[in-house]
């Protein structure tokens, strides 16, 4: 009786377009693609590579020979300037412009400030992109000629760094790669609750308003036998929603290399499936939180109410973690979703996790989904549930 239930469920609603789209289509494949691409995309996109060679365009290159030999060392390649400097930089015809002015190799001879002009587009997200990695490498060269200057003059230059601070990053990932370990959970879990969404709304609610709950209580099977097929249901859109988004997330940061995420972390197919493994068994609570929630309704408009509202629920770890640094103790890796996000967020930072956190991850989570299954059958077996 429990495996016709469970067909009945899922049939019924592979017939209905709408639990399909989020289901299957939009928490597994459009939010990893909306949320993860773009992330994606900025991160690369910010990133600068002093190892890509990419042209230049400079105006009046004749007016400092040295400089061009230094910039061409270091993959730029210098291009005449176009006509009109500030309306081409405006246009987007060439990213950045480096003017010589006339008084540079003068001021340069006297031992003065070479002036150097930078023409950049700040809208531009490609022109600021190119404006700091030149910018990066005229400090050093003006660091350079600093120092030479100094040593023809008989000073040693360290005489002038009385401090030397050294910032130790004692981390592997840096921000992006923490907030790139962040975002994996969240997408994760996000899909999952979006999976039993609407399966979970029309498995109680849905029957009440179609009147097709009370034959179904009325059939000769006992109330947690009823609740299991229905769980089963939920429980199997909740799980491939999540293989669906682990799939997805895997396509998605294929594009995205360690280094455009600030440091070394790793989104290959072992550490997808190892971070999907640490989150499966959030499969089975978030279904029986569905169900719980939605048995606990009058109608579907409440039900999509109370459920709407619990979509916060997954995302509240995310934030809490962006704001307040929650350490990976024994008491938090007993909690559903907070544990997830945690041993996740290690997984992809390439971190040791200890074997007790992961016990205890499993059994909390497990543990609670029981209990709130147990209060989905407790909620049928009430009159009040038709």
């Amino acid at each position: 009786m429990v495996s016709v239930m469970l067909w009945k469920e899922i049939v019924d609603n592979l017939r209905d377009r709408q639990t399909v789209f989020y289901a299957l289509l939009f928490g597994p494949v459009l939010l990893p693609l909306l949320i993860g691409g773009a992330l994606v995309a900025s991160l690369k996109q910010a990133a600068v590579s002093f190892d890509e060679p990419s042209p230049i365009a400079v105006s009046y290159s004749e007016r400092a020979p040295n400089l061009m030999k230094f910039l061409h060392s270091n993959n730029m390649d210098v291009e005449p300037a176009p006509a009109e400097i500030e309306a081409s930089v405006r246009r987007g015809d060439v990213p950045v412009v480096l003017e010589i002015p006339q008084d540079f190799a003068t001021a340069l001879r006297s031992g003065t400030p070479a002036p150097l002009i930078i023409h950049v587009n700040d809208g531009d997200k490609h022109s600021a992109k190119e404006a700091r990695k030149l910018n990066t490498l005229l400090n050093a060269y003006a660091q350079t000629i600093n120092a030479l200057r100094m040593q023809h003059r008989g000073i040693d230059p360290s005489v002038f760094n009385s401090v030397n601070v050294t910032l130790q990053d004692v981390s592997s990932n840096g921000f992006r790669g923490q907030l790139l370990a962040s975002i994996l959970p969240f997408l994760l879990i996000v899909a999952m609750v979006m999976g039993g969404f609407y399966l979970a709304i029309d498995t109680t609610a849905g029957e009440r308003e179609r009147q097709s709950l009370e034959p179904l209580l009325s059939l000769p099977m006992s109330r947690y036998k009823l609740v299991l097929g229905k769980y089963l249901a939920v429980l199997t859109f909740v799980g491939l929603s999540s293989i669906l988004t682990a799939i997805s997330l895997f396509l998605v940061f294929r594009f995205l290399s360690p280094e455009a995420a600030g440091g070394v972390i790793s989104f290959d197919g072992p550490t997808i499936t190892r971070a999907w493994l640490l989150a499966s068994p959030l499969v089975f609570f978030i279904a029986a939180v569905l169900m719980t929630v939605a048995a606990s309704t009058q109608s579907t408009k409440e039900a999509q109410t109370y459920l709407g509202l619990l979509m916060v629920f997954p995302m509240a770890p995310f934030f809490i973690l962006q704001f307040v640094n929650i350490k990976s103790v024994n008491l938090t890796m007993a909690l559903p979703m907070l544990s997830q996000y945690q041993l996740l967020e290690r997984v992809v930072l390439q971190d040791d996790i200890s074997y007790i956190h992961i016990g205890l991850s499993i059994a909390g989570t497990l543990l609670s989904a029981v209990l709130l299954y147990l209060a989905a059958v407790k909620l049928y077996s009430r009159e009040k549930i038709l």
